[in-house]
């Protein structure tokens, strides 16, 4: 066995563990699942991408921040379609 030891910031670890207890893993097993797949994969087991997916731009983020705010404030008011009818509205 070998020792490997990594950075990473409070929060992002904290979250990390206890997703990796909700599933019953400690955090070395889900690290070696990983290198597992990675060495069977002869990869990253996930795609990685620096392309913007729009949901997480900053235009994206600031208008639902915007939204949030007039929600918030009770200004805000939501709308109920049935199915049909947005099926019409999208024709």
């Amino acid at each position: 066995m070998a020792n490997v030891t990594i950075r990473l910031d409070s929060d992002d670890k904290n979250e990390f563990s206890a997703i990796c207890d909700k599933i019953g893993l400690s955090v070395s097993s889900a690290f070696n699942i990983f290198v597992k797949t990675v060495i069977h994969e002869q990869g990253i087991p996930f795609m990685l991408s620096a392309k913007d997916d729009g949901f997480n731009s900053k235009a994206n983020i600031s208008y639902l921040e915007k939204i949030k705010k007039l929600d918030d404030e009770g200004k805000l008011k939501f709308v109920e379609h049935t199915l049909e009818e947005i099926d019409r509205m999208a024709k």
